[in-house]
């Protein structure tokens, strides 16, 4: 190898180990990587809204033509800042044999686009994928309504007619 080669080898080395050892970041990827969208519409802001102890005020069963039934109902319900849910309470239908208790327990998964809500059954507590959801009842769209101080339900059936409209407020 002569003087020259080896003269031009170091050059080469000296001048790729700056370009490709101290790369800049790239920003359109350093932009996507910051902080979660938390405005109005996004899924944390849903969440912060959610977030806290409601009351059941009404409960109504729709049936098949669309009539709406007031039905004796009481429950609470919960969500926390991590996505946990909690229901209780109980619905006194007269055209039940026996009361109908509301016991449930578990994380939701909110779509702030369609006004949803879906339970979930999580194996982890890593950030919900949509793959990962295992609703309770498919056949039920659970979509809701949310102002400071009320949040409804409507119960959508297969067809995507109402089923039942819960109405809650904060204690």
């Amino acid at each position: 190898m002569t003087q020259r080669s080896i003269g031009l080898a170091l050059l080469i080395g000296v001048t790729l180990v700056p370009v490709t050892g101290c790369a800049k970041p790239n920003s359109v990827r350093a932009g996507r990587m910051g902080a979660p969208n938390t405005g109005p519409g996004s899924t944390t802001a849903e969440r912060k809204a959610f977030e806290g102890t409601w009351t059941l005020a009404s409960l109504e069963i729709v049936n098949e033509q669309g009539t709406m039934r007031p039905v004796k109902a009481s429950g609470q319900l919960s969500y926390d800042a991590y996505s946990n849910m909690t229901v209780r309470g109980v619905i006194e239908d007269p055209e039940a044999r026996a009361p109908i208790v509301l016991n449930f327990e578990g994380r939701i998964f909110i779509d702030p686009v369609k006004h949803e809500f879906y339970p979930a059954d999580m194996k982890t507590d890593r950030p919900v994928e949509p793959s990962d959801i295992r609703a309770i009842a498919p056949e039920k769209v659970r979509r809701y309504e949310l102002s400071p101080d009320s949040l409804i339900v409507t119960y959508l059936d297969a067809a995507a007619k109402p089923s039942a409209i819960a109405r809650w407020k904060r204690p």
